[in-house]
């Protein structure tokens, strides 16, 4: 691989010492081949040793001098890809070089950078081991990197300090500690001369070391942390902040070396200082050394002393202003918790434990959103182990919410903690451990002020294992208690509501404890008779669907049970929920016909659903029973109904409700019925197949057929041809709302035929017809099915290879009388096409005639058909080739071009897109010369907006190729640059006074997002935002500043101004050219628009034509007003106009109304 390859894209760039670089590499190029044999090519590829070699020759020659730069920026890129052998035989040689060129140029900051990142590099890629470095030739040049490190130019120190990091890394890796002592050596003796006289030295040793420390042993670790640690007392803000800086990357590190006695010491001293919580930086500073050295100690030693006083002083940051720091101690402080508390009887747990509940006092309330952050994750840490820990923590979090209310500064989001906090809480010890903790009743019922944990209690028993013994006992008596006090006769009718209002919040907890439970076999037919009643109860119809949800979460649970037990098919769960199925099913289907499928269709699909799934555990005989008498009743109930001599009588509308009802739930059992009861519910579903007048039975018997084929497909194949004869019977008696479940059965009778293998499709061309018409519903899901059904009998038919004639039934659609049938038969070849047009080649050979009959239907008038014609048009010219194609152009021209100008039809774009198509697969000049000449503009329009999006995404594509350029071309020597202690420095340019004069406001930004604009004026004084009348200088807009001109106008006598003419010299002609050929354009453009009727001046806004203010009955020689003979008496209006509406107007709108109020004075 060639280095040198991204400097090559940039030899002839402007970039002046790209350009350097490139000549000298050439150069150097030249070189490589001229030494070559005349046995090897040229264009052999350049190894990075011969470039290494050449380059190294360069250097060393007395006429690289003026060259030495480029040399040792291509030595520093080629250095990396040499192998470590070559560098290490070279090593004497090559270092002994860069020392030389730094020594000759020390003035020189880029050169000598460059060599010593070149020397860091040849000694990094020495061998990691203890002879080699014990050599004094390679520790003298590494005590060379050692010197710059503590060199006062940035860049030097910096690129000294790189490369020593770089060594300690690989031998860090190979486990070399050699250099460490000698890294120790150096940093004490920077350290103990340089303390009290020179404090930036050491500040920029520590900030090296924060780098170095991770890749030191234990013990030099441990000295150097001593000596750190003595830095931390002194008063130096900035010292001691660089010095945390640096314990906080040895301890964030996971490969520094560090003993128990260092973090032991670190941690007390850390501890030992009186920090400022408020500070934000140093705060989380040491927040973070704490928490994280405490958390490294708990592996080596027990920290069970020290963590008490570690959380202490972590909940005194919780006092911080600074909500940052509040999230980085939660963040923290729960990591040093997860690692180091053993909940237990030990002192040290309880006195944490006691500090975590001083937290939520008022104290601390601005920082609870971190807090109760922090108590859920520790909580749901331990799981159940943090019972009884956290019990009083979860009552004193209970209490403060009741007391909310009384709090100060209490808002919603303060209940959504507590919230929050008590739903991990739940979820971890469990619903029966917290209600113990904090029960939701007392000796006089349920507590008010703890109501608001059932919704918690619901939330949360949903995620663990829940006994049905316990609801029964402790929730359920509950419920009975609020059930009986509401019921009783000394409670107010609002405190009976109260309480039928928290029976029902008891009872929604029963479908979370059937979610996991763990109690079904032995504690279900306990609770049994409970729930029936419950269903019964006409006072709570809402417990019908509480319990229905709950035996719903127990079959489920118990199918899940016996799924994981292979050795016990018959689980004994699905047992005890079958016992009773012989009750519940009966109630089941009793409540669904008592109900009002129109009003309660939500309960009724969660109460078949029920039945559904309840049937399937119970005895198939009993099944089997209640299904014959449901037939039974079903066919009594709509026998009685038909015979009504009163279709819309209340007792007939009655009972076709209930044969709704009977016939959901038939529907709920196909799946669970036998073949013999199958064969009885279709025989009873053909007659209403075929009876229009009653839409719903019809659509819920075609429901019940698709059930059929879809759980019973051998019945279906059996029973093929009487099925296929039925939806023929019934084409014509089909109603609106039936139709979507009929097309699905169409389509499983398709796919059963296909199933089957059914050599007969005589039926389709009997229903292709309904299935066209269908793709025109107002239903989506009605056209999504017509759509199906038409592919799944296209592919059936393809099959047996007769895909053509089935296009040619479609096609018969176009002969129809009506627009709507052409448009569908139309809509419906489109589809086919687009399936089968690309894959079938009979389809591809018969698109000619196919286009070139659809191209007929172009002079119709009706507009659903141009709209289906024109979307097979844009599939036959994506799908014929151009030479195929080219034949129909002028018809598909001339046909468009009728409806591209007729507003009303809406298909300009979609007329313009297929022009469009056109014109970029034939050519705009041979599309114009088929398009009359009228029309013609819209070629020409379609050509300059395709070149103008081509020119668009051209600039896009330079500009943002430009700003990568830029960005690289950028000198790598301002990244490295050093700030400290720099300053900036600005410029002011004299002379300039007219420039300073006009320099633009500068733009802030409010609060809301507004823009606001800061006036600056170079005659007056800098603008001082401490000031209070700084205010004055910011404005909401920018106004330009109006020019005064010096020239005054003449005043005559009587005080009347005299304003002159603009002379007519021939000096101002060139002056005036320009703007009188604007104005003229001006007028061209505005007279063309008012002809077009596109005027921007409306009517509405001239000046009316008749008197507005009264002005007519104005006196000549008197004030006030005069009647005139023949007219009204004096008046004055103002014309109504919308825009005196808008705010900014008002003034405008209250001087109009003034004025003319003020027109005539009122007689007296």
């Amino acid at each position: 691989m060639d280095v040198f390859s991204e400097l090559r894209r940039h030899a002839g760039g402007n970039h002046p010492q790209k350009v350097k670089l490139n000549v000298v590499l050439a150069a150097i190029t030249d070189v490589i081949h001229d030494r070559r044999g005349p046995g090897q090519r040229e264009d052999h590829p350049i190894s990075n040793t011969e470039y290494f070699a050449a380059l190294m020759t360069a250097l060393e020659s007395n006429d690289s001098s003026s060259h030495a730069q480029e040399i040792m920026q291509l030595l520093t890129m080629v250095l990396p890809e040499v192998h470590d052998a070559v560098l290490r035989t070279k090593f004497d040689a090559v270092a002994h070089a860069m020392i030389r060129i730094m020594q000759s140029n020390e003035e020189d900051i880029s050169l000598l950078r460059s060599s010593l990142v070149a020397l860091g590099m040849v000694i990094q890629a020495q061998e990691p081991s203890a002879s080699v470095w014990n050599h004094p030739t390679t520790l003298k040049y590494f005590h060379v990197l050692l010197a710059l490190a503590a060199d006062p130019r940035p860049k030097i120190r910096k690129a000294a300090q790189s490369s020593i990091v770089k060594i300690l890394e690989v031998h860090a890796d190979a486990h070399c500690d050699t250099l460490s002592t000698h890294i120790a050596s150096f940093a004490e003796n920077i350290l103990a001369s340089a303390v009290a006289k020179d404090q930036t030295k050491v500040l920029q040793l520590v900030g090296f070391l924060g780098s170095v420390l991770p890749l030191l042993p234990g013990k030099v670790v441990t000295s150097l942390t001593e000596a750190l640690l003595k830095l931390l007392q002194t008063n130096q803000k900035t010292l001691a902040l660089v010095t945390l800086e640096a314990f906080d990357a040895v301890v964030v590190s996971p490969s520094s070396r560090l003993s128990a006695e260092c973090l032991t010491s670190l941690l007390t001293t850390v501890l030992s200082l009186d920090s400022n919580i408020h500070d934000q930086q140093h705060a989380i500073l040491l927040i973070q050394i704490t928490c994280r050295a405490l958390a490294r100690l708990e592996p080596l030693q027990s920290t069970r002393e020290l963590l008490p006083r570690v959380v202490v002083a972590m909940c005194t940051y919780f006092e911080s202003q600074h909500t940052q720091v509040h999230r980085k101690c939660a963040e923290l402080l729960n990591v040093a918790l997860q690692a180091c508390l053993n909940l237990g009887p030990h002192p040290s747990v309880q006195r944490v434990l006691f500090s975590l509940e001083g937290l939520l006092t008022l104290r601390y309330q601005h920082a609870w959103s971190s807090i109760f952050s922090l108590l859920t994750s520790i909580v749901g840490f331990y799981g159940e182990n943090a019972h009884p820990a956290f019990d009083s923590i979860f009552s004193t979090t209970v209490d403060l919410y009741a007391a909310m209310d009384s709090m100060p500064q209490a808002h919603d989001d303060m209940r959504k903690w507590f919230t929050r906090f008590l739903t991990a809480a739940t979820t971890s010890v469990g619903a029966e451990v917290m209600l113990s903790v904090v029960p939701l009743q007392n000796d006089h019922g349920i507590v008010e002020e703890r109501a608001w944990l059932i919704p918690v209690i619901r939330d949360a028993a949903k995620a663990g294992p829940g006994r049905l013994e316990y609801f029964s006992t402790a929730i359920l008596s509950l419920a009975k208690t609020c059930e009986a006090v509401a019921r009783a006769d000394s409670t107010t009718a609002l405190e009976s509501k109260r309480m039928q209002a928290r029976t029902m919040q008891l009872w929604s907890l029963f479908p979370s404890f059937c979610t996991h439970p763990t109690d079904i076999a032995s504690h279900f037919k306990k609770i049994a008779k409970t729930l029936a009643n419950a269903m019964s109860d006409k006072r709570y119809p809402e417990l019908q669907l509480l319990v229905c949800q709950g035996l719903q979460a127990l079959l489920k649970a118990a199918a899940a049970a016996a799924k994981s037990e292979d050795d016990d098919p018959s689980d004994v769960d699905q047992a005890a929920l079958a016992k009773f199925a012989a009750r519940f099913l009966p109630l089941l289907i009793a409540i669904v016909e008592g109900l009002d499928a129109d009003t309660e269709s939500d309960r009724l699909q969660t109460l078949l659903d029920t039945i559904t799934n309840y049937a399937t555990l119970a005895d198939p005989e009993f099944v089997q029973n209640v299904f014959k008498q449901l037939m039974q009743t079903l066919l009594q109930t709509t026998t009685a109904a038909k015979k009504s001599a009163d279709p819309k009588a209340p007792a007939a509308v009655a009972m076709l409700a209930q044969a709704h009802l009977h016939m959901s739930i038939a529907l709920a059992l196909v799946g669970i019925i036998d073949v013999s009861q199958v064969a009885l519910l279709y025989r009873v579903v053909k007659p209403y197949m075929l009876d229009d007048t009653d839409p719903v039975m019809q659509k819920r018997s075609y429901s019940v057929l698709v059930t059929i084929c879809d759980t019973h497909p051998a019945f279906a194949a059996e029973h093929l041809t009487d099925m296929i004869e039925s939806l023929s019977e019934s084409l014509l008696t089909c109603s609106v709302p039936a139709k979507k479940m009929r097309l699905r059965c169409l389509h499983q009778i398709v796919r059963a035929i296909e199933a089957a293998e059914h050599p007969d499709t005589a039926f389709v061309p009997t229903l292709v017809g309904e299935i066209m018409l269908c793709t025109k519903e107002a239903n989506a899901k009605a056209r999504e099915a017509a759509f199906e059904v038409l592919l799944a009998m296209a592919k059936l038919l393809d099959a047996q290879g007769n895909l053509m004639d089935f296009i040619q039934m479609v096609l018969g659609g176009l002969a129809a009388r009506t627009p709507h049938m052409r448009s569908a038969s139309v809509l419906c070849l489109s589809r086919l096409v687009f399936e089968f047009g690309r894959t079938e080649v009979t389809i591809q050979q018969a698109m000619p005639d196919l286009l070139r009959t659809v191209l007929m239907l172009l002079h119709e008038k009706a507009r659903e058909v141009i709209k289906s014609v024109i979307g097979f048009l844009k599939l036959g010219i994506a799908i014929l080739p151009k030479e195929a194609l080219v034949e129909f152009l002028p018809s598909i021209v001339n046909g468009l071009l009728q409806w591209i100008g007729e507003s009303k039809a809406r298909f300009r774009a979609k007329t313009r897109t297929i022009m469009m198509k056109l014109c970029r697969k034939f050519g705009y000049e041979y599309v114009a010369s088929l398009v009359p000449e009228a029309d013609r503009k819209l070629i020409t329009h379609i050509r300059k907006t395709k070149e103008r999006e081509d020119r668009e995404k051209e600039q896009k594509r330079e500009s943002r190729g430009q700003k990568s350029f830029e960005e690289f071309m950028q000198d790598s020597d301002d990244d490295d640059s050093d700030h400290e202690g720099g300053a900036a420095t600005t410029k002011s340019s004299k002379g300039n006074d007219a420039v300073a004069q006009q320099r633009p406001a500068k733009k802030i930004k409010t609060a809301n997002g507004a823009s606001n604009y800061i006036k600056e004026n170079a005659e007056e004084d800098i603008v001082d935002f401490l000031d209070n009348a700084a205010f004055k200088n910011i404005v909401p807009s920018r106004k330009a500043k109006r020019v005064e001109s010096d020239d005054e106008f003449e005043i005559a006598k009587d005080g009347r101004m005299i304003i002159p003419g603009i002379p007519d010299d021939d000096d101002d002609d060139d002056a005036m050219g320009d703007s009188e050929d604007e104005d003229a354009v001006r007028r061209d453009v505005q007279k063309k628009l008012a002809n077009m009727g596109l005027d921007k001046k409306r009517k509405r806004d001239a000046a009316p034509a008749g008197p507005t203010a009264g002005n007519e009955y104005r006196a000549k020689k008197a004030s006030g007003d005069v009647k005139k003979q023949g007219k009204v008496d004096p008046y004055a209006y103002i014309p109504l106009d919308p825009k005196l509406m808008a705010r900014r107007n008002k003034h405008s709108a209250v001087s109009k109304f003034s004025k003319t109020g003020r027109v005539g004075k009122q007689r007296k």
